[in-house]
């Protein structure tokens, strides 16, 4: 069975992919009405210094003292210039020494420490202490000899705008750290637990196995379901404890049955055609003078013995008694005796390591001889095999079974419940005594080719 890995990167991409979309997105937005901000400020800042440049036209006010600058009734000219300007923003004028010429109202201070950090007509983004944004220029005017350095509050020029603006990395973060944390506990939560259920339900026994109730830290639609397959794997445990029981009662009865069939037969027919036999060889002593009498009593003596034995075989078949000697003497014995009484070829090869002392349960004994006792009649009665191999062997972690036969075979149905449909009961009936003893039964056949069965039983029911 193929193994499905891709359920987590499904779900995954389902979630992350559109939420990384969705970041780039807002990234992208971010940047644009950043730049659109950024690029209108700088032109307000800009017209600002350019109107207040051309206050300062000396071409104009002629401010200028013979080309030698500002100079000190220069500096009242120029207030009362820029002191009637209302318009909205910051700025303030430099001479090129350092000193202010000129601030406008409002809290400028601090453009006196940032008045450095402006050395062209490009636009600059600044922001204070306070982490408030402004855009800042300056503005040459080299004949004067003083410059002027301008700036828009952000916050004053777009209002709450600049809030979202200053927000949004955070925002961003946020769903991205959010993203993160969902895909953690969708693995933690969601995937963890259904890999580990998956796992657990591969490896499981059906009707052997109990999994566990619960899965502790999953979400409660996964505890649940955990708990409903625990309920179905013990449903399952009962009911094939209950067909073990009923299969195992059914294998005693047989069993019994089998053992009352062969005292009945010991203790009835079998001792009344001893008793025949004597009797026919007793009437043979008394009539020693009619030899047409005692051949004809010999002859009928021949077919009471031969029912004798029949009759003896019978009650073997019935109840080996050689079960008692361990699986090996009793396969030894069955492959013997069949041999002889169904005239075909037995091959037997036992193999492996066994103690001097059988250490196989009489139960498991048994299963393995009414297997091998039903597989050679199939294949001698329904096969018409003329040889047929047995092998033993004990390995260290099972004992196997295999009987192979060269007959007709037969097409061979998936389950064994079909075979008890189709008149095979006794290839069900070894089906269940292995099951019943714990170990695993293998029937490969098909017409032609002849029929192989094999039989496994673990180490630790063994013993």
């Amino acid at each position: 069975m193929k193994k499905k890995r891709g359920l987590l990167y499904q779900l995954i991409i389902a979630i992350f992919i559109p939420a990384f979309l969705a970041l780039i997105l807002a990234w992208v937005v971010y940047n644009q009405f950043e730049s659109t901000m950024r690029a209108v400020a700088g032109n307000y800042v800009e017209n600002l210094v350019d109107s207040v440049a051309a206050r300062l036209d000396s071409k104009k006010w002629n401010i200028r003292a013979g080309g030698k600058g500002v100079v000190e009734g220069d500096t009242e000219t120029i207030q009362a210039l820029l002191g009637a300007m209302d318009i909205p923003g910051l700025f303030a004028v430099f001479h090129t020494n350092g000193a202010v010429v000129y601030e406008s109202p409002g809290e400028v201070a601090f453009l006196h420490k940032w008045k450095g950090s402006f050395n062209s007509r490009v636009p600059v983004k600044i922001h204070d202490k306070i982490g408030s944004y402004y855009t800042g220029v300056r503005y040459d005017i080299p004949d004067e000899n003083i410059y002027v350095i301008g700036a828009v509050s952000w916050e004053m020029l777009f209002g709450t705008m600049v809030l979202l603006v200053s927000l949004w990395p955070f925002v961003m973060a946020s769903l991205a750290a959010f993203t993160l944390l969902a895909i953690y506990l969708l693995y933690d939560k969601v995937i963890v637990p259904l890999r580990k259920l998956d796992r657990e339900i591969l490896s499981l026994s059906f009707g052997r196995d109990m999994p566990a109730p619960d899965a502790p830290g999953a979400v409660p639609e996964l505890r649940q379901l955990r708990s409903t397959f625990a309920l179905l794997a013990q449903s399952a445990i009962e009911k094939e404890k209950l067909q073990r029981d009923y299969v195992t009662d059914i294998v005693k009865i047989q069993e019994d049955e089998r053992e009352l069939i062969s005292r009945e037969i010991h203790d009835g027919p079998l001792q009344d055609a001893t008793a025949l036999v004597q009797r026919l060889r007793l009437l043979k002593t008394d009539l020693q003078d009619n030899p047409s009498a005692v051949a004809s009593l010999s002859g009928a003596e021949r077919v009471a013995m031969i029912g004798v034995k029949e009759l003896r075989e019978l009650c073997n078949d019935l109840t080996p008694p050689w079960l008692d000697l361990g699986l090996r003497h009793s396969l030894t014995e069955l492959c013997n005796r069949m041999s002889a009484q169904l005239g075909v070829d037995i091959e037997l090869d036992i193999s492996g390591e066994w103690d001097e002392e059988e250490d196989v349960q009489p139960q498991l004994c048994l299963a393995f001889y009414r297997v091998a006792q039903e597989a050679i009649n199939n294949s001698v009665h329904h096969g018409g095999a003329s040889v047929v191999n047995v092998s033993l062997s004990r390995e260290a972690d099972k004992v196997a079974m295999t009987v192979r036969d060269n007959g007709g075979g037969f097409d061979m149905p998936g389950d064994f419940k079909e075979l008890r449909v189709r008149g095979h009961r006794g290839l069900s009936n070894m089906s269940e005594r292995m099951r019943l003893a714990g170990g695993t039964i293998e029937i490969k056949s098909k017409a032609g080719i002849g029929t192989v069965i094999r039989c496994e039983v673990p180490a630790q029911r063994v013993e």
